[in-house]
């Protein structure tokens, strides 16, 4: 498969996790990792982790050279799971609002483990 500056690219990490990065011009991954404690640009080999790379094209017609600039803008920035995690960096990369799947399960288990306290 081709890949394309700017692109959306992810790998399903452990627990069946989306991972989600950037593709850039030179064939790397930006992303915000917690492996790596937040944004951080690196090998595509690295970034999948012996996993497969899958591409879902961009987000939105944004070009990509402002995709990569404003993407690169935001490495160093911190992770956290719940409040900024590999979705909220892509959706800021492209000024979209998106959910979190991690914070979906955070929300939904500390909804289970409540009911199950009130049982």
């Amino acid at each position: 498969m081709w890949y394309r500056p700017g692109d959306i690219v992810s790998v399903r990490v452990k627990g069946g996790i989306l991972h989600e990065g950037i593709m850039t011009e030179t064939g790397r991954v930006i992303s915000n990792s917690r492996r790596r404690g937040g944004v951080y640009e690196e090998s595509v080999r690295t970034f999948t982790d012996g996993g497969k790379l899958k591409n879902h094209g961009p987000l939105n017609g944004m070009d990509s050279d402002r995709v990569l600039a404003r993407a690169r803008a935001l490495i160093g920035k911190r992770y956290n799971p719940y409040s900024y995690n590999c979705e909220h960096f892509v959706s800021e990369v492209y000024g979209t609002r998106r959910s979190s799947p991690q914070k979906k399960l955070a929300i939904g288990a500390a909804a289970l483990v409540a009911l199950l306290i009130a049982i």
